[in-house]
């Protein structure tokens, strides 16, 4: 015996978005992009946001350049901060997310200036919101699967 289910407001036989749910995701997806960014501002603070700001705006070959100059920095908290940085960036040889939350935290666990831990803990942070971010657009996605399936089941219910 067929049960009669009252299908949900999307339901029909064209099967589109509302246009309220399709501006919910944007607004998720383009705040995803912006996090806080606390950073004590000093002249070297910003000195290194714009070393970092260089390089998420360079193109890959560039970005290349700045990881070799990079590497060839002497060692030292500013160095080990800009390695750590660039490993945040993708499109180089050594782009490495997880290396690079490790050297970020280990340059905090040796107590650096002002200026370096400020840095340092607002790029920590700005990933772990980025992170935060692709995980809900992820979960965010299966639902939106979930509810399309539904709709389709439903659509077929009706024939």
């Amino acid at each position: 015996m067929r049960i009669p289910v009252r299908g949900s407001g999307w339901s029909g036989p064209v099967r589109m978005l509302r246009p309220s749910v399709l501006a919910g995701v944007g607004l998720l997806l383009a705040g995803c992009t912006i996090g806080p960014l606390h950073v004590h501002r000093g002249t070297e603070a910003a000195d290194h946001l714009e070393y970092l700001a260089r390089a998420l705006a360079a193109e890959p070959s560039q970005r290349e350049r700045l990881w070799q100059g990079a590497q060839q920095e002497p060692t030292g908290e500013e160095a080990s901060l800009h390695r750590a940085l660039l490993r945040t960036v993708a499109g180089h040889s050594g782009y490495d997310l997880a290396a690079a939350e490790t050297e970020l935290q280990g340059l905090l666990a040796q107590s650096p200036s002002a200026d370096v831990g400020s840095v340092a803990r607002a790029r920590l942070e700005d990933l772990r919101v980025a992170n935060a971010c692709r995980l809900e657009v992820e979960n965010l996605k299966r639902r939106l699967s979930k509810v399309a399936d539904i709709e389709k089941r439903l659509d077929q219910e009706r024939r």
